[in-house]
């Protein structure tokens, strides 16, 4: 991107950001909004801790010239190919390396041997990662912790809470630490002194100075802006942000200031970020405003002369592992499972008893899209299913909230099966996926957004069962060529 562009981008968001700032009415919003305009106006200024991360981040033309490469020896966990070159490429790039992970290739291995190799190199190493999401650090830390116990680590969370690393949270690090104080310090006078100066444990400074103590430091990328890192004695080595095709220009700017080096993981033809409507309705008002459309990261993956790809896949059997290649990846995602199983794809046809969604909701400004019969279909298939395969984890993916809704309401409760939109599955996995179409009328605008469909296929371990109306789905070009890979099951309610 040359210079102008770049500069009119980041104009775009700081109006985008401003006008959302006014609008919004809760302190959490409020709050996440200001971290991101510091981010983008820190960045306007070029007031960042390694600026030629920065300019390569920018502009690909200014990507350093790497050293002698420096191979790793020993791995730690097992890797293919792919996935060796992936982290050597990490290690010995200087300043920025690009890592896409399709659905299934090892991402979170992948970064954990990056950490363990950095860790070895340099036991005093300090890496920031991040995530756009909370559940996407914690599978990193948990990885990483498993195969070495001297790894410092700190994880800064919100309000959630995870079992997994609850032993890495301020809180508990401040806890073991007084329970040890208390009982080596002779005098109590000091151990008091010494105890009330960890009451808060809100404070920002202290959460900011173990994470600058600690080898690892796990937090989303917005909590990254929530610190004041001054000069390069509190810059992190490395920053490694994972999801980061889902995250915004400003969340994936705020781990990228404080640090020396990236290491970005992501997979450009998954799921963008999500702008909700109040987003949506701000970008309308701004002129020539595309927020939405353009993903500045997208064409960093693309351009990028340091951008290497996960190439074998572990979740899918062959049959739908050749679909997700064929249809989505230009045909270059290998099978690791190599599993042969055949009858794994199927499409379940049915008769429409009235259009869907109802013409009532049809021209509505903000439609609700849902679809009874295929509720009903989809209830009967997890009733057949949950007795065939009693244990099997089930995925019911819908593309719209309401459909998700009614199915919610309408299917059989059971522990084994999560029933949730598109969005709420991505970089989860099930061994059998029902994925309803819903609309069997109006417009086909997820049917032609690939990036959903990926997901929302891709998330199968074993079987897919796609519910949809034939003649509905044959008119998109992508869902007739899935049609032709899938045995056709017609039903009248009768699965």
């Amino acid at each position: 991107m040359d210079k102008s562009s770049w500069i009119n981008h980041l104009s775009s968001w700081k109006k985008f950001l401003t006008e959302r700032l006014i609008i919004a009415d809760n302190y959490g919003d409020q709050r996440k909004i200001e971290r991101q305009l510091l981010t983008i106006e820190r960045t306007r200024c070029a007031a960042v801790l390694n600026p030629s991360l920065l300019s390569e981040f920018i502009n690909q033309s200014s990507v350093t010239e790497k050293s002698a490469t420096k191979g790793v020896n020993n791995y730690v966990l097992k890797l293919n190919d792919s996935q060796k070159a992936a982290v050597n490429e990490a290690l010995n790039s200087p300043n920025l390396c690009l890592i896409q992970g399709p659905p299934g290739t090892g991402k979170t291995q992948v970064i954990s041997e990056i950490c363990l190799q950095l860790f070895m190199r340099d036991p005093s190493i300090k890496i920031l990662v991040c995530s756009e999401t909370h559940i996407a650090v914690n599978n990193i830390l948990s990885r990483i912790s498993e195969h070495n116990k001297d790894i410092r680590i700190v994880r800064l969370r919100d309000k959630e809470k995870d079992d997994q690393i609850d032993c890495f949270v301020p809180e508990t690090i401040i806890h073991d630490y007084l329970r040890w104080a208390s009982a080596s310090f002779e005098n109590k006078n000091a151990f008091q002194i010494i105890s009330e100066e960890f009451v808060d444990t809100e404070d920002k400074s202290l959460e900011k100075a173990l994470a600058l103590s600690a080898n690892i430091a796990g937090m989303t990328c917005n909590r990254a802006a929530a610190y004041d890192f001054k000069d390069t004695t509190e810059m992190f080595d490395v920053a490694i942000i994972d999801e980061v095709c889902k995250a915004t220009l400003p969340e994936i700017l705020s781990p990228l200031l404080v640090s020396r080096k990236a290491i970005l993981i992501g997979d450009p033809k998954q799921l963008p970020p999500v702008f909700c409507s109040e987003d949506q309705d701000v970008i309308k008002s701004i002129d020539d405003c595309k927020l939405d459309k353009y993903m500045y990261i997208d064409h960093l993956f693309r351009e990028s002369p340091n951008t290497i790809i996960l190439d074998t896949q572990y979740r899918m059997t062959d049959q739908i592992g050749n679909m997700i290649s064929e249809l989505f990846y230009d045909g270059i995602l290998k099978n690791g499972r190599n599993d042969k199983t055949q009858h794994c794809l199927f499409w379940v046809n049915y008769t429409k008893t009235q259009d869907w969604p109802p013409k009532s909701e049809l021209h509505s400004d903000k439609p609700h899209i849902y679809n009874y019969d295929e509720c009903r279909i989809i209830s009967e298939l997890l009733s057949k299913l949950n007795n065939e395969t009693p244990h099997a984890k089930i995925a019911v993916i819908a593309p719209y909230r309401a459909q998700a809704f009614e199915l919610r309401k309408r299917c059989p409760k059971s522990t084994n099966v999560k029933i949730d939109t598109v969005d709420g599955f991505q970089g989860k996995e099930s061994d059998i996926v029902i994925f309803s179409i819903t609309r069997t009328i109006g417009v086909q605008r997820f049917l032609a957004d690939v990036r959903r469909l990926n997901v929302a296929l891709s998330r199968a371990k074993n079987r897919i069962y796609i519910v949809g109306e034939l003649n509905y789905c044959n008119s998109n070009r992508i869902m007739k060529e899935i049609i032709k890979r899938s045995e056709i099951i017609d039903t009248n309610f009768n699965v």
